[in-house]
């Protein structure tokens, strides 16, 4: 159910609120409107294989909300055009994983994707309005609805450093962050989406290493020069952004972006040079620290991820 299933498949690389306040007895002081006002409302979805579930959706309200993944897969937020739905989403997403392009296009004309988190991570998600909301995955079969009444204005969290998707497609944004923390993740490109992927690699390791390793179509083995530690997050459309917390070893990643480009024929767009080095608490080491396997959002195991 997505173009980059086969792509990614293929590559032999080692990547992958409720507001609780107490019963107002008295009319609400400016103090308490603004700290209502502030309040970041908090959902958990959780991710099975024949059903989405969302804990913490009634009464959610249009704004910032905090959003925490469980369960078997990623799971990402959307709002559709009218006369646009999930049922029309998921059959141009099927026929978009064949390579129809013409599918992809009229899925991303009709579809905001307001991003999204792999199973056991969390941050925040902006709803620009009130309506409805899908949550998808596409490691399941289900889906859920959210309706979101009226917006409130929620601080945004503090962020470590940013990365941001840019035209061309490039990536900007900060070189080093901590090992822990929150990053901002923004699209400032004005055409397609974009999502993160967060790769360890040994130190020194090149941009033009990595893409000579993506394109090769061999199959066997991962590269040396890859390491067992990563993320990745959900999409996010043209001009959106989301918080990310993540607890990944110290070193070097590579930031890359599998997006298909629907005018470049469904190439990813990490194949197309959408590739950037970044580290990770200072100056990192070759091998990281600690034990790979317990970063949160998780270590990545295969590069084919589900999720568009």
């Amino acid at each position: 159910m997505r173009l980059l299933r086969s792509a990614r498949a293929g590559m032999a690389v080692v990547c992958t609120s409720a507001l609780v306040a107490a019963p107002l007895l008295v009319p609400a002081t400016a103090t308490a409107q603004r700290a209502e006002a502030a309040a970041i409302q908090s959902i958990t979805i959780r991710v099975a294989k024949q059903a989405i579930t969302v804990k913490g959706a009634k009464g959610l309200d249009a704004g910032r909300i905090k959003v925490q993944v469980k369960g078997r897969g990623s799971a990402e937020i959307a709002m559709f055009d009218r006369g646009y739905d999930y049922r029309d989403f998921s059959k141009d997403a099927a026929a978009a994983d064949k390579g129809n392009m013409k599918a992809l296009k009229r899925a991303l004309a009709n579809t905001t994707i307001l991003g999204g988190f792999q199973s056991g991570g969390s941050g925040t998600i902006v709803l620009p309005k009130a309506g409805e909301y899908t949550v998808f995955s596409f490691e399941s079969r289900g889906h859920a609805v959210l309706t979101a009444g009226k917006g409130r204005t929620s601080p945004a969290p503090d962020v470590d450093g940013k990365i941001v998707g840019k035209t061309g497609p490039v990536w900007g944004g900060s070189n080093t962050l901590p090992a822990k923390g929150t990053f901002l993740f923004k699209n400032a490109d004005k055409t397609v989406p974009h999502f993160v992927v967060l790769q360890q690699v040994v130190e020194g390791t090149t941009t033009d290493q990595v893409l000579a390793a993506l394109t090769s179509g061999e199959e066997g083995p991962p590269p040396d020069f890859m390491l067992p530690a990563g993320m990745d997050t959900g999409s996010l459309s043209p001009g959106r952004k989301m918080t990310v917390n993540y607890d990944l070893p110290p070193g070097q990643y590579v930031i890359m972006c599998f997006f298909p480009d629907p005018n470049m024929q469904g190439m990813p767009h990490a194949f197309m040079g959408m590739l950037k080095m970044i580290h990770l608490g200072g100056g990192g080491s070759a091998a990281g620290t600690g034990d790979p396997s317990q970063g949160v959002p998780g270590t990545i195991t295969s590069v084919a991820r589900p999720g568009w």
